[in-house]
């Protein structure tokens, strides 16, 4: 089957995320396209899903492979994060471990910004530290917190933001060097 370039680049995140939310479509389609609309995205679902590309896992959206496996919260959580960044282009998204979840977003005609979404449970921050202190020097750690007092026990030498849920909603802080 053919498929339109939206089309490609929602399986492809698809492929790294294994589920997505029907909430979290509309955002991650105006990644590729800011024009996007709640219509436009349906009937992409529709589409992919008549072709035998998608299907739904209880509220998820999956491909058929997946229909048997468990989602796994802390992606779907990296997947809100990356969607948090809304206003630049998707370029590029994929597994890293120790991260969750990797990606790349062009700003503007000639930059592009490396990100790396790791949750970071209460209790592991001495872990994470040693694993996060692996990781490239240009890519922007985004760190999902507990809590946000965790920030003191993680020892970070990049550009990272601490992020939160809140209330419903993820709060990003600047970090910079935390120490212990």
């Amino acid at each position: 089957m053919y498929l339109f370039e939206d089309q490609k680049f929602f399986l492809s995140v698809l492929r790294q995320t294994d589920f997505i939310r029907p909430d979290q479509a509309l955002p991650l389609l105006r990644l590729f396209d800011p024009r996007k609309t709640q219509g436009q995205t349906e009937a992409l679902i529709r589409q992919l899903r008549y072709a035998g590309e998608l299907a739904f896992s209880g509220q998820l959206l999956c491909s058929p492979e997946m229909l048997k496996k468990q989602p796994d919260p802390e992606m779907l959580e990296a997947l809100d994060i990356l969607l948090a960044l809304s206003g630049r282009r998707l370029l590029e998204v994929s597994r890293n471990p120790p991260c969750k979840l990797s990606f790349l977003l062009q700003r503007g005609e000639d930059w592009i910004d490396s990100y790396a979404v790791m949750i970071v449970r209460q209790g592991h921050e001495r872990e994470a530290s040693l694993l996060l202190n692996q990781l490239a020097p240009e890519t922007t750690l985004l760190l999902r917190l507990d809590d946000l007092g965790q920030h003191g026990a993680l020892t970070v030498r990049q550009s990272c933001y601490f992020v939160v849920r809140q209330a419903g909603k993820l709060r990003f802080y600047k970090g910079g060097e935390a120490r212990h």
